[in-house]
């Protein structure tokens, strides 16, 4: 098969490796659709700690083509959604953490490849007539219904997410989904905030014309948000969201700050207020019934582009330009 490496910051090169044979427990997945994360940029770009060589992607989907001692082989042909890893639900990080944590965890073989070695576990099969390259959403999606999953969402709640990059958009969803009656998008995008509209935002805010803190002040009677989620990775809009809650509101921290980032915020105004701050990183244990909440959305154009396998660094260099909501790299394209 081929495979993309990566070589160390900007570097990949192309290599042919022998297909994987599965073993006990493994299924071998047919790569269809790696979506480009934040993580690979931040990895090519020296901002999240990862060592070189290795074949990078984990937010993908393909078909099982063969599986190994213990698995079915009537799963051959299916559509499957991939997780990055299996969880035991033994272990203590299973038990007092989440899934996505555990510490006996079996991980899936990178997606920029031909092939995936994965878990028979993490290989979820997708519903009847899910477009086969919709499995790559998984992945982020499932990091931000998790963490919505946190939330105490009450009667008639309005909530703020900053940012409609992707993370932002599924945020908006798993927010509807939970039941908040009125979701305010921020977005400076125009693209992006249509897309808003298209997840479920009842009130599209462009921060570059008008406030925010008037639009929610407008939309609350003054009161504040209950709920403000950053999913865009900067302190000062961390500091913003906490700024656009009302007393006892929540403020739900999507997006990833490089390491190193203080809080530039009153903690004064935090303590006063009694403002709950909720961070949320990863899966959780969200992937499995993720895959089946995505499938119900009207995902059109939400990939905005696709690359082959020897196009990998600029698919990562476009998505670190913010080209488009979702770019995906085609392996076997």
């Amino acid at each position: 098969m081929k495979v993309a490496v990566w070589q160390g910051g900007p570097k990949f090169t192309i290599e042919q490796r022998p297909d994987p044979t599965p073993g006990p427990g493994q299924v071998v997945v047919k790569v269809d659709t790696v979506g480009v994360c934040g993580t690979d940029v931040h990895i090519t770009q020296g901002l999240f700690p990862a060592k070189p060589p290795q074949i990078l992607g984990h937010e993908f989907g393909g078909t099982v083509v063969a599986t190994g001692q213990g698995v079915a082989k009537s799963r051959i042909g299916e559509h499957v959604s991939c997780d990055i890893s299996s969880h035991c639900g033994q272990c203590h990080n299973c038990r007092e953490w989440n899934w996505s944590r555990c510490e006996k965890a079996e991980r899936s073989t990178g997606a920029f490849a031909g092939f995936s070695l994965v878990p028979d576990q993490s290989a979820h099969k997708m519903p009847d007539g899910m477009p086969l390259e919709m499995g790559a959403l998984t992945e982020p999606a499932s990091c931000c219904y998790s963490g919505v999953g946190f939330l105490e969402i009450q009667k008639d709640a309005v909530a703020v997410v900053i940012g409609a990059g992707i993370m932002g958009l599924f945020t908006i969803a798993a927010l509807k989904s939970r039941g908040v009656k009125t979701v305010i998008s921020s977005e400076p995008v125009a693209a992006r905030r249509d897309f808003a509209r298209q997840f479920g935002a009842d009130i599209l805010n462009d921060p570059t014309k008008d406030d925010i803190g008037e639009v929610v002040k407008q939309a609350t009677g003054g009161h504040g948000a209950h709920i403000a989620v950053e999913v865009v990775g900067k302190p000062q809009l961390v500091g913003k969201a906490i700024e656009l809650v009302r007393p006892r509101g929540q403020v739900l921290l999507i997006g990833v700050s490089n390491k190193g980032t203080t809080l530039p915020y009153d903690l004064y105004d935090l303590h006063y207020k009694e403002v709950r701050l909720l961070g949320a990183f990863g899966r959780g244990n969200a992937f499995a019934s993720t895959v089946h909440e995505i499938a119900k959305l009207d995902l059109k154009g939400v990939i905005s582009a696709s690359y082959p396998l020897d196009r990998v660094y600029d698919a990562i260099k476009d998505s670190g330009e913010g080209r488009g909501i979702k770019l995906a790299v085609k392996p076997n394209g």
